[in-house]
């Protein structure tokens, strides 16, 4: 099987385990692997790039809301068709369904300084322990992360995973982009 179809099969078989999830199981692994990212951030200030989640996907809204309230800049994902950027989130209200559907900061929001960013939360369909992630096929996450490495070879990038979203070996090519760590509920696996 060539690498493309490798990675939509195994897309389309982490998108079914998760779908199958208990939602109370996917409460308190979200709520466990919040819990664990926040122990191992530097302390505040911060400048750090979130994720709003998508229904398949680890809920770091509850992390997000702490992170503000303790001082730190927080940014999440605005898309203009795969061109990803990020902007300057204050509060859940003021997000509004972007180009993707899923909520984004104002547009008028201030993107991060990359010079000064520090951790970015990257969220994806599949993880292994090497680092390598497997996206939604856009290649948005590959292209700026690369783009971020670029200029701020410090930032640190985290790959956000439920338990079911860990797999032996995620099907990769030259262009995509390795985590830094793999954080799940249960532990963090440095790359």
């Amino acid at each position: 099987m060539d690498t493309r179809k490798a990675k939509e099969a195994l897309r389309q078989s982490i998108h079914e385990r998760i779908v199958r999830m208990p939602p109370n199981l996917l409460l308190a692994e979200s709520r466990s692997l919040c819990r664990r990212i926040l122990e191992n951030l530097l302390p505040p200030p911060l400048t750090i790039c979130g994720y709003y989640p998508l229904k398949t996907e680890a809920d770091i809204r509850p992390l997000l809301e702490e992170l503000l309230q303790r001082g730190d800049s927080v940014y999440l994902p605005s898309f203009a068709g795969n061109q990803l950027s990020f902007r300057k989130y204050d509060n859940f209200e003021s997000l509004s369904p972007g180009t993707l559907h899923i909520p984004e900061p104002p547009i008028a929001a201030p993107s991060p300084d990359p010079s000064a960013l520090q951790y970015v939360l990257t969220p994806g369909r599949a993880f292994d322990r090497e680092g390598f992630r497997l996206g939604r096929g856009n290649g948005g996450y590959d292209k700026w992360i690369a783009k971020q490495r670029n200029t701020n070879p410090s930032t640190q990038f985290w790959g956000i995973a439920l338990e079911c979203q860990i797999v032996s070996e995620v099907p990769h090519e030259k262009h995509d982009q390795k985590m830094d760590r793999v954080v799940t509920a249960r532990g963090i696996t440095h790359c």
